[in-house]
This record gives C-alpha cells, sequence and structure tokens, in this order.
C-alpha cells in the first residue's frame, strides 16, 4: 500500500516545481531588455505514477500520481529564423560597409559641386576659349595660370585623399578581422561551457543566448557556415575553412603585399592560405579597397596622364606672345603629380595661344592654338577607346560613383528592413511579454499556494491519525 506520507511528497513536489517555475518567470522578467536573451519556460510534467502491488497485476504504472517536477527548462527559439537573420546579417554588413565607405567616396570627390574638380575643368575650358578672342590680353593669361595652379592642385589633393583612404579601409579590414578572432575565441570558450553543461543532461539556455548573440555579429562580419555536434557545439566555417571547432578556433593574420602598395592579405595564421571572404562587412571592406577606390584612383590617373600629354602636345606646338615656341604647359606623369611647369608659371607670355603664321613664329592677336587646347578639354575623343572626351569622361566617373552610391543604399535599406521583419519574427517567439510573465506569476503564486494548503491539509490529518488512533499499552 501507499506510505502514509506519500500526500506530503506530492505537495513537496508540487511545491518545489512552482518554485522554480517562479523562478524562472522571475527570471524572464528580469531579461526583458537583454539583448539576445531568449524567454524561458518551466516544462511540467507529471511523475511516475504509484504501483499498486498485486499477485495478479504486474508491477507497471497505475492510476495513482505521484506528483509534478519541472523536466526541463526549455528556450524559446525559431532556430531556423536564426538561420536566415545570420545569412542576412553577411549581406547587410556587406552592404553598409559598401554604403558608408562610397559615402565618404562622395565627400572626397566633391562632386557635383562649384569647387570640384569638373567645375574647375569647365572654367579652365571657358577661360582658353576666351584667350582665343584676346590672346594678348595678360588678366586672361593670368586667369589662367591661376585656375590651372588651383585645378592641378585639386587634382593632386584629391588623388592624395583617395590614396589616404585606401590606406584607412586597410586598417579597418584589420580591425575587423581582429574582431572576428576574438568572437572565435568566445565563441570556442562558450563552445567548452555549453558542452559540459549539455553532457549531464541539462539546457545551457544563458550560454546559448549569448554564443547566439557573438555568432550574429560574426556573421555580420564575414560569410559563416554553422553545424552542430550533439553537444550543442557549433564547428564555424568561413568558405570551408575552420574557424571555429569545438573549443578551439583559429586565427586570421595579415600579411603585406608588395604587390599592392603594402596592403595587407587576409591569411590563416596557421597556414599562411588566404582566407576566402565571401560575405560580410570584411567583404565590403576589401571590395572597396581593392575595387571601388582603386578604380577612382586609376581613372583620376589615366584622365590626368591623358590631360598632360595631350594638352602639352597641343600647347608645345604653339607660339606665345614673345614666340616662345615648345613650352609644355603641364609638368609631371599623373594625377600624384600633375602641375604647372615652371616655365608658364614664371612668365605669362609663354602661354601658347597661337599657331604657326608662317617663317616659324607666331602673331600676339591670333588665338588658334588657344581654341585647339579648348578642344583638347570638350571636343576630341581621348578617352575609353575613343569614344569619350576628358570632361565626357571625368563626367562619366562621377556618374558612376553617384550610382553606386545609390545601389548601396538601396540594397542597405532592404536589408535592414528585412531583418527587422526576421527579429520581429524571432522576438514573438523568444521575446518576453511582461504582461504574460505578470499572469504566470500569479498563476504559479497559486499554485504554490494550494500546494501550500494541501501539505497543511495532510499534515492535519496526520495529526489526527497520530494523536487520536489508540492508546499505545492500553
Amino acid at each position: 500500500m501507499r506510505s502514509t506520507f506519500g500526500g506530503l511528497e506530492v505537495g513537496l513536489r508540487a511545491l518545489r516545481a512552482q518554485q522554480l517555475a517562479l523562478e524562472i518567470t522571475g527570471h524572464n522578467i528580469a531579461n526583458a531588455d537583454t539583448p539576445g536573451y531568449s524567454r524561458q519556460v518551466a516544462k511540467l510534467t507529471a511523475t511516475r505514477p504509484y504501483t499498486i502491488p498485486s499477485l495478479q497485476r504486474p508491477a507497471t504504472a497505475a492510476q495513482i500520481g505521484t506528483g509534478v517536477e519541472v523536466a526541463e527548462i526549455l528556450r524559446m527559439r525559431d532556430e531556423f529564423v536564426d538561420v536566415q537573420i545570420r545569412k542576412e546579417n553577411s549581406s547587410q554588413g556587406q552592404w553598409k560597409a559598401r554604403q558608408s565607405n562610397l559615402e565618404q567616396l562622395e565627400v572626397i570627390l566633391n562632386e557635383p559641386s562649384d569647387d570640384g574638380i569638373a567645375a574647375y575643368l569647365n572654367k579652365f575650358w571657358k577661360n582658353l576659349q576666351e584667350l582665343a578672342f584676346r590672346p594678348d590680353d595678360l588678366a586672361i593669361r593670368s586667369v589662367i595660370q591661376q585656375t590651372g595652379i588651383v585645378f592641378t592642385d585639386m587634382i593632386r589633393h584629391t588623388y592624395s585623399q583617395l590614396q589616404t583612404f585606401r590606406k584607412d579601409l586597410d586598417e579597418q579590414v584589420q580591425i575587423i578581422g581582429g574582431r572576428i578572432n576574438s568572437l572565435a575565441q568566445q565563441i570556442a570558450a562558450l563552445n567548452e561551457e555549453i558542452g559540459k553543461v549539455t553532457a549531464v543532461g541539462d539546457n545551457p539556455n544563458d550560454l546559448l543566448d549569448e554564443r547566439e548573440l557573438l555568432v550574429q555579429e560574426l556573421a555580420s562580419l564575414t560569410n559563416i557556415t554553422i553545424q552542430t555536434d550533439n553537444l550543442n557545439r557549433y564547428t564555424i566555417s568561413i568558405s570551408g575553412s575552420l574557424l571555429v571547432s569545438g573549443g578551439r578556433s583559429n586565427a586570421l593574420d595579415f600579411v603585406r603585399n608588395p604587390e599592392k602598395e603594402s596592403l595587407v592579405d587576409v591569411v590563416w595564421a596557421e597556414t599562411g592560405h588566404r582566407v576566402d571572404i565571401r560575405g560580410g562587412e570584411l567583404k565590403g571592406l576589401l571590395e572597396m579597397r581593392d575595387e571601388e577606390v582603386a578604380f577612382y584612383m586609376n581613372a583620376l590617373n589615366e584622365f590626368a596622364s591623358t590631360l598632360i600629354t595631350e594638352f602639352n602636345k597641343v600647347h608645345a606646338a604653339g607660339y606665345g606672345l614673345e614666340n616662345t615656341h615648345g613650352v609644355p604647359f603641364f609638368d609631371g606623369t599623373g594625377a600624384f603629380d600633375i602641375r604647372l611647369t615652371d616655365a608658364v608659371l614664371e612668365d605669362l607670355n609663354k602661354i601658347a595661344a597661337s599657331i604657326d603664321i608662317g617663317g616659324g613664329m607666331g602673331a600676339p592677336g591670333n588665338g588658334e592654338n588657344a581654341l585647339r587646347l579648348a578642344d583638347v578639354i570638350n571636343s576630341h575623343l581621348l578617352m575609353g577607346n575613343g569614344t569619350a572626351t576628358l570632361a565626357d569622361y571625368y563626367e562619366s566617373i562621377i556618374v558612376k560613383l553617384g550610382i553606386d552610391a545609390d545601389k548601396a543604399k538601396t540594397m542597405l535599406e532592404n536589408k535592414s528592413a528585412l531583418i527587422h521583419h526576421l527579429k520581429n519574427r524571432q522576438e514573438s517567439v523568444a521575446g518576453v511579454s511582461l504582461d504574460e510573465e505578470m499572469v504566470n506569476l500569479i498563476k504559479f503564486q497559486n499554485s504554490y499556494n494550494a500546494a501550500s494548503r494541501m501539505i497543511t491539509a495532510v499534515d492535519e490529518m496526520l495529526q489526527i491519525l497520530i494523536a487520536n488512533t489508540g492508546i499505545v499499552g492500553r
């Protein structure tokens, strides 16, 4: 038969179960605003029923219950949504890096504006046309000289800013790589703890939340794939190469590449092999450094180099006011060193506005060569394999930048909206509702009080049984 004190045991189990459920509810309330926290739920199950012994009855579960227990503490989380968020985080991180740095490029090039390279190129062209009508006017020649000085200074300054920007991106690559290493180490340490807790049959819910928060940040920095073992430990790889395996992490390293102006290559510290980065903020930074900024540097350099060569060719063929001949207007080889020649800086008369009128000399009132110089900028198809003028070519650079920046902004907005939607979906499962928790608080409190009353009732029954049933020895 059952123990006389079986009712007390049922009540005790109820007290313990409801107390634990109350503590879990309090834990949820305390972490309602904790980033990455997942709501926890006590899974209450009936304990194994009491078996009534009998000669004709096998010792199996019968109809007499023995109480309740918390079988496990569930972590309310939609893992499929987590996978989607990680994937979109990687894409968002890439577009975020592109969008912010393309905006920086727009600031550097400062186009369209009244003080940009395009504006001064247009001023320079207009001044040359005016010189054609007043070739012997020293005031116009002075304006051309000063405009040329500002124009070339702007090209050099812009190119220098692009070089500095590229080095800044290189430093950002190393900073993001260092953060990836730090996250990998933290995730590996959590893997160890999670594996130990899971091995003894418990659910390491808070540790899982902490790790998921780190993994989502890691996914925003680079592309990752994740596999889970039977102890809930993550194996994380980047394009097939292990970053985290159980409690061990592999580090990224940065090696200067002399073939890329000593910019760093991201490699695996253990093997020295280059890391195949296919997504995340790190991918966006590498694209900006190695493709976008490099493109605008090369384009500006090609623009300046062509301008120097073609403009000097026409200018050297012309004549100045004192019949100076063969004088180049620009000095340098590209955007990094373009400037006016000392001859033009020191003597306005050497600006060759005139062409040969016979006998190997020009005429003060002849401005034909000034028109030819203006044509070098706005008429001759010198760029894009003979498809664009210098002015059109530079304008196409600015248009491309505007299109790229607008695309990056649109893509970032789309990705952000999608991630916001996914997080709302996850919040509907994992989020803590204070209203719901308050209801649970009242429910478990009342259940606890009822269990207490049951124990009191059983205690009164036993008191009557012990104190009032018969007298020993009589």
